[in-house]
């Protein structure tokens, strides 16, 4: 069986411009498009305080200003650097990596059985954060489509998520939004809810003739 385990930059940009700077650890992050118009990241602080992705900087201003939000302008050569170094730490765990932007990379993890995986994963957590001080979510699952969706669960809960064994597709698949599954955009997911599929289980059950 393949074995695919998605890692995941955590608000990748954010996440560089902390570690040049360690007093942004807590603080509220938002970095702009090139032209300093748009915000284009957010940390995990700015999300809460309900700063919206990709809308104009002026329109938040209020809010920045009240929450004294640090403002980034975007650093793509920074961003670029920091993300070969995460790779190329990546690369030492696997020989089969596939890069698939520039805070996420899929690894074939299938011929390393039979090593525990998720304690695999969590080492190959503990060495990127210490190695250059991106903290990092991985997803484990038997496609790239369930690793995906592994990653948006590790995201929530202790950063590595194993989603092989049927129970925890179940469990996850019942109350995921069909939308949120990795390549079903909003159009796709509103002719979906049409045929009454609502859920992610519900897509993977439904029969092949009508997909």
């Amino acid at each position: 069986m393949k074995i695919f385990a998605l890692v995941d930059c955590n608000n990748f940009y954010a996440s560089c411009e902390r570690v040049f700077d360690p007093s942004l650890k807590k603080r509220a992050i938002v970095i702009l498009s090139n032209n300093d118009g748009c915000i284009v990241a957010r940390s995990n602080e700015a999300k809460a305080l309900g700063i919206p992705m990709g809308v104009p900087l002026f329109e938040q201003k209020a809010l920045i200003k009240k929450h004294n939000v640090a403002v980034f302008s975007s650093n793509y050569q920074l961003y670029g650097d920091m993300s070969q170094r995460v790779m190329n730490s990546l690369r030492l765990y696997t020989p089969d990596m596939e890069v698939y932007s520039i805070d996420e990379a899929f690894l074939r993890l299938d011929h390393l059985q039979p090593r525990n995986l998720y304690e695999y994963c969590k080492t190959i957590r503990a060495k990127v954060l210490q190695w250059t001080g991106i903290p990092v979510s991985i997803g484990i699952g038997p496609t790239k489509v369930l690793a995906k969706v592994a990653n948006h669960v590790a995201k929530k809960q202790t950063g590595v998520f194993d989603i092989r064994s049927q129970q925890a597709q179940d469990e996850i698949l019942k109350v995921m939004d069909v939308d949120k599954i990795w390549g079903i955009a909003r159009r796709w997911s509103e002719r979906l809810n049409q045929m009454g599929i609502n859920k992610a289980s519900e897509l993977r059950d439904a029969s092949p003739t009508i997909i």
